[in-house]
């Protein structure tokens, strides 16, 4: 039996591990994504044959080149998991590595150690020329949701232990409607705040970024940056197969849509992904 969690546990920090050394910039979208559930709910531990639970797979996704550009990139989406005792350790693309250790009937708490992506002056010449590159930061992130009927209420705070990312916190309702055993409705809205280093970071033009961009200087401070809805549909192949399409969009506000680097203050996204779950 140790052997086994041994083994199972090397796999599942080979799999984090992947995934968040993956596209810095899919990353960058798709962790913001709200990814629907199966359509029936998940096998009671009786029922499961391991308490290790892994989901793989692959996706697109047409997003922004960065926050607020008007030039468009397709992504490659990895689609990687794993979950152990429904969160006790769970390590995915969204949260990172980590674990809901104080968990009740309708609520759960955990942490996690996650990857923020940067944003290099070479993604997008047109709009970025001379404003130089934020670094991407491994971040420490705080975690907590609370169930109630079909909805769930999300909030995640996240603060770089290095890099440029600073700090946020992202408050989110959603909710996942079952039309059929095949087929499975999603949609959240949500709100994000950032800390002044974020948004100084993501949006502030410095006095030697103006000269060097031709954009007058900027400065932005702490405040909400964002609101966003998001709607999706996953269709179930088979018990373990299945393919998930979400459509996102984001409106910056406040400091951040008065940015000069913001070239368009809506941010829409799209995303197909499949994957398979073991």
């Amino acid at each position: 039996m140790f052997n086994i969690i041994r083994v199972s546990a090397g796999f599942a920090v080979g799999v984090c591990a992947v995934a968040l050394s993956g596209s810095a910039q899919a990353q960058q979208w798709y962790n913001n994504t709200q990814q629907a559930a199966p359509a029936t709910q998940s096998a009671t531990p009786a029922e499961k044959a391991s308490d290790w639970e892994y989901t793989v797979g692959i996706g697109a996704g047409y997003a922004p080149t960065y926050e607020g550009s008007d030039e468009y990139d397709a992504l490659v989406i990895p689609v990687l998991g794993v979950e152990y005792k429904d969160g006790l350790f769970f390590g995915n693309v969204r949260n990172g590595i980590g674990s809901y250790p104080l968990r009740g009937e309708n609520y759960k708490i955990g942490a996690s150690i996650g990857y923020a992506g940067g944003r290099d002056e070479s993604d997008d010449r047109k709009n970025l020329r001379g404003m130089g590159d934020v670094d991407a930061s491994p971040t420490a992130n705080l975690l907590a949701a609370y169930n109630f009927g079909l909805a769930e209420l999300s909030g995640k705070i996240s603060t770089a232990v290095s890099g440029d990312y600073g700090t946020t916190a992202d408050v989110k309702l959603g909710s996942r409607y079952p039309v059929s055993e095949k087929v499975i409705l999603s949609g959240s809205v949500g709100t994000v705040w950032a800390d002044e280093e974020h948004m100084s970071n993501h949006f502030g033009v410095s006095s030697l970024q103006s000269v060097r961009s031709g954009y007058r200087r900027y400065d932005a401070e702490s405040g909400v940056k964002s609101v966003g809805v998001s709607v999706g549909a996953t269709y179930r192949f088979t018990e373990n197969w299945n393919t998930n399409l979400t459509l996102k969009g984001d409106q910056l506000i406040g400091d951040a849509a008065d940015s000069p680097v913001v070239k368009d203050d809506f941010v829409p996204a799209v995303f197909l992904t499949t994957s398979y779950k073991f």
